[in-house]
């Protein structure tokens, strides 16, 4: 005898009711699991592919600036030898060899010239025969015009010469020259194709002026952008990602395939391609909002749509250069959420068999719950007939559904516990992850920085011989460039010490004195300490001589320095001094640095990374500062002393451990 309720003349057994439901609300449950967990994965992932995103502009970015600058900074080298007579305007032999150094040590520079208000003209250029480098001569004498080319090999060896009478280029009609005379500064020109090697390229180009006898010519760079869309086309933004850069009147600079960026004109010309005519579809989609306006409005993350696939995209501008340029990037959200979508249906399709299979097993449990009742059911209408006694013992129900019930709780109350670990687990694992990434970027750094560093050394070196071979050297500008050759030295030194110690090498330990250390961090330290209104008083010790890695000991000192000199200025603290002291105390050198600062905030744990009172700080500077002295023998703690004042002190072992 079953149990069943009439509903609209349809009879439902109890147990299929109870089965259907309990299925029913499992599959809502699950659904409503897997939707809200799609949902902040989708977030999440979502946020963290625009982080990405924004990492690749901005090593695109980073890219396009290390690629320009130097150009920049040979234009304004140029400008001021040719200003300061080191190099004579009117001596075109010297001017060539000059030019034809500078050339060789950059080689995304595409040429280097000179031309005068007369007409006269110099040209060093990269050329593909029948010598590597090229020169051209425009000479003006008694109104009579020449025009020379001469091709040299790598040594500087004429390999041909030759000339053409009927060359009619001036360069003072050229824009990169009329543009620098009137701003009488260094400009950049308009992104345009080069007519000899039919590459994308741009100008820099700066005035020569003498202060009595005013504007003497212009001396210009010419770079070739197309390596950047080499780096474009190699930038690893997502699967079907890509990055592109686009002047501020829509026209595309760079692109991962570089035959987008140049069309034909009627005329026979090479010119920039607009982004509204390029064949890519999705730029063209993600990015035609900027045929209204300026590329550098649109700053802001924009997300669009083609044909029914959404994109992600923003836009980094080209900050730091005085160029009217924009990285645009765009990746396909099915790269970052692809997956997690496939999971969701299957997971749906997962719930939705489980619900089915709950069903029929919820109908054998119900039956198997609803068998005493009927039994219940059974005694009572026999009870009730007289046919059975009152006092009969009941039927056994529900002491095992109360054991599975415990059961059931123990299984989640373990399942929560399993949970709160692939999340305590996966915060270390991205955390690491960043500790990773973070020393990739550190060695990469202290890669790029070693090239222009040595770059710094070799010129300087250059100049300093230069400026000895005049009759009357210039002693202030010698002073000047050894100055500068110290601390380039200087800086490579500290970049070899920082890929030292992300490859955790503990690099070279020997006895110095700490005294000569102080004195170099006095003149590293002076004009960061000047422009903050900062006195730095430094105390010496009587006995100097410690054992340890200079160069990281040099590290820490100036950090520390540093340290205390922000300190101050944020602060904005009317007594604005930093003192370090070094004095002996037993087999250790003592080395105090004491700011009249506000202090270390309670809040702030010292010496923990990502722990700063700093606004923009990364919360490592202490923390590897401690770690440097520790592995040189030492300790780095904290002494705030009752006035206020903060000191942090280290020591050093005076003798070989």
């Amino acid at each position: 005898m079953a149990y069943r309720i009439r509903q609209d003349g349809v009879r439902f057994s109890l147990g299929f009711v109870l089965a259907i439901s309990l299925a029913g609300l499992q599959f809502i449950a699950i659904l409503f699991v897997v939707t809200t967990s799609y949902l902040s994965s989708e977030r999440a992932i979502l946020d963290h592919a625009r982080g990405l995103m924004q990492r690749a502009g901005g090593n695109a970015v980073d890219h396009t600036k290390r690629f320009l600058e130097p150009a920049g900074e040979m234009a304004e080298q140029a400008q001021r030898v040719l200003n300061s007579g080191l190099v004579g305007t009117t001596d075109r032999d010297t001017m060539e060899r000059y030019f034809f150094e500078l050339l060789q040590t950059e080689s995304n520079v595409a040429g280097i010239n000179y031309g005068d208000e007369q007409g006269n003209f110099v040209y060093v250029m990269k050329s593909d025969g029948p010598g590597p480098f090229r020169t051209k001569f425009i000479t003006i004498e008694d109104g009579t015009r020449k025009t020379d080319f001469i091709w040299r090999t790598e040594d500087y060896e004429v390999v041909a010469r030759d000339n053409d009478p009927l060359d009619p280029y001036d360069a003072r009609t050229r824009p990169w020259y009329i543009k620098a005379s009137d701003l009488d500064t260094r400009i950049w020109t308009n992104p345009y194709i080069f007519f000899t090697s039919q590459q994308p390229g741009i100008t820099v180009a700066a005035p020569v002026v003498f202060e009595d006898k005013g504007l003497q010519g212009v001396v210009g760079v010419d770079i070739e952008i197309s390596d950047i869309s080499v780096f474009l086309s190699e930038l690893q933004v997502s699967e079907s990602g890509a990055a592109v850069i686009l002047h501020d009147d829509g026209s595309v600079l760079a692109h991962p395939d570089p035959d987008q960026i140049k069309v034909l004109n009627d005329d026979g010309t090479l010119s920039f391609a607009n982004i509204k005519d390029i064949d890519d579809p999705v730029s063209r989609a993600a990015f035609a909002n900027f045929e209204l306006g300026s590329v550098a409005n649109f700053d802001l993350p924009s997300d669009v749509s083609f044909r029914r696939n959404n994109y992600l995209g923003l836009f980094e501008p080209l900050e730091g250069v005085d160029l009217p340029w924009t990285v645009a990037v765009y990746a396909p959200e099915n790269d970052f959420i692809g997956e997690i979508k496939k999971n969701r249906a299957r997971n749906i399709w997962i719930a939705a068999a489980i619900s089915i299979l709950t069903a029929l097993v919820g109908l054998t449990i119900a039956e198997l719950i609803l068998r005493p009742v009927r039994a219940f059911a059974v005694r009572t209408a026999l009870v009730s007939q007289g046919e059975v006694s009152a006092k009969a013992p009941l039927p056994k129900t529900f002491r095992e559904l109360s054991k599975a019930n415990k059961t059931l709780i123990n299984e989640i109350a373990q399942r929560r516990e399993s949970e709160t670990k692939v999340q305590e687990l996966s915060r270390d694992l991205a955390h690491f992850s960043r500790v990773s990434v973070m020393g990739q970027m550190a060695s990469g750094l202290a890669h790029e920085l070693s090239q222009p560093l040595t770059a710094i050394t070799q010129n300087v070196d250059a100049a300093i011989s230069t400026a000895k071979q005049s009759d009357t050297p210039n002693e202030d500008l010698l002073a000047i460039l050894t100055e500068l050759d110290e601390q380039a030295h200087q800086g490579g030194a500290v970049v070899r010490a920082l890929r030292g110690f992300v490859r955790k090498d503990r690099g070279k330990v020997s006895q110095f004195n700490f005294n000569e250390l102080l004195d170099q961090a006095k003149r590293l330290m002076r004009h960061e300490a000047e422009d903050q209104q900062v006195t730095l008083v430094y105390k010496r010790a009587d006995n100097p001589l410690v054992y340890g890695n200079r160069v990281q000991i040099a590290q820490v000192l100036l950090n520390l320095t540093r340290n205390a000199i922000e300190a101050i200025a944020v602060a904005e603290s009317k007594t604005r001094v930093v003192v370090v002291h070094a004095e002996a105390e037993g087999p250790f050198l003592k080395v105090h640095v004491t700011d009249t600062g506000p202090g270390v905030p309670k809040t702030v744990k010292l010496f923990k990374q990502f722990q700063t009172s700093k606004e923009g700080g990364m919360g490592l500077g202490l923390s590897i500062s401690r770690t440097i002295i520790e592995s040189n023998g030492g300790r780095l703690w904290l002494d705030q002393n009752e006035s206020g004042n903060t000191s942090f002190c280290f020591t050093i072992p005076s003798e070989a451990p």
